[in-house]
């Protein structure tokens, strides 16, 4: 019992540090532009795709650490190249943040059909990233599982320094206080939004890449994904890059003791139960302002 309470929890642990890097891309886009992307969940398929391209037809040298070098960048100008081509054109309009849901909505359906039709409707799996597992005691924790989590947590490390230390980092957070205080001031803030559109799908990419080596990639799984972001996105705050720090990992955990109780069957039932307990009590979310 004690040693699956603890596998529970590194479960828990593992997924929640990868559901906190998605989230807090999701979480910058809503903060800056406050618009939500629909089309989060199928830029996750798009980096496991990226990376079962690379490793199984291609056969990259150089294992994860390659596909990552050469992952980044590309969704990084898919990320800001989408941005620019259809979402950019939105904000002449009134009510852009409506028009941008709609069409990231197209975008989706629109990426999911084709993975689909390019890789089949069967579902692909990724090698792992490291084999073995490191032994203590009773206990069995996977070398996946752990490098997952320091990938995770180390992403997460690396965008707040950026965030907070960087030019385009303060620039960031000044668009998502004040856009037309930070516009009279010279930042330019049509770049800080396909910047910030751009970072957000390299995030959201990458936790395609380390969450399909320990589930599937397939053309509809995004959608879960992006359930979950929203969800956490909600619970934490929209717009509370803290906030949702704290729900993904809450909600990470929720999911490993929910699905091992009661099955995985349940898991959004609950996950959805918890957000609407919490929104009837603290409708901002666990901290609701940007920060």
């Amino acid at each position: 019992m004690l040693i699956e309470l603890i596998d529970v929890i590194i479960s828990g642990l593992t997924n929640g540090s990868v559901y906190a890097l998605m989230a807090v891309g999701l979480t910058l886009v809503y903060g800056v532009s406050k618009a939500f992307n629909f089309a989060y969940g199928s830029f996750f398929s798009m980096g496991g795709y990226l990376a079962w391209v690379l490793i199984v037809p291609l056969g990259v040298a150089g294992g994860y650490l390659s596909i990552l070098v050469i992952a980044v960048p590309v969704l990084l100008a898919i990320g800001y190249g989408v941005e620019r081509a259809i979402v950019a054109p939105l904000r002449k309009r009134s009510d852009w943040e409506v028009k941008v849901m709609m069409i990231t909505l197209g975008l989706a359906l629109l990426l999911d059909n084709a993975y689909a039709v390019g890789f089949g409707a069967r579902m692909k799996s990724l090698p792992a990233m490291v084999e073995g597992a490191m032994i203590l005691g009773d206990v069995v924790v996977s070398y996946q599982d752990l490098v997952i989590f320091v990938l995770s947590i180390g992403g997460i490390v690396c965008f707040r320094w950026i965030l907070n230390n960087t030019r385009i980092g303060m620039a960031v957070r000044a668009v998502a206080q004040n856009p037309a205080g930070a516009q009279i001031v010279g930042i330019p803030k049509d770049m800080i939004f396909g910047a910030t559109f751009a970072i957000s799908t390299v995030m959201v990419g990458i936790g395609g890449i380390l969450l399909s080596q320990k589930y599937f990639v397939s053309p509809t799984g995004g959608w879960d994904i992006l359930v979950k972001s929203w969800v956490i996105t909600a619970f934490g705050g929209m717009g509370s890059i803290r906030g949702s720090l704290y729900a993904a990992f809450i909600l990470g955990m929720l999911e490993a003791f929910v699905g091992w109780i009661f099955g995985m069957t349940w898991v959004l039932f609950a996950m959805f139960g918890v957000l609407l307990i919490i929104l009837a009590v603290r409708p901002q979310g666990l901290l609701g302002k940007w920060g």
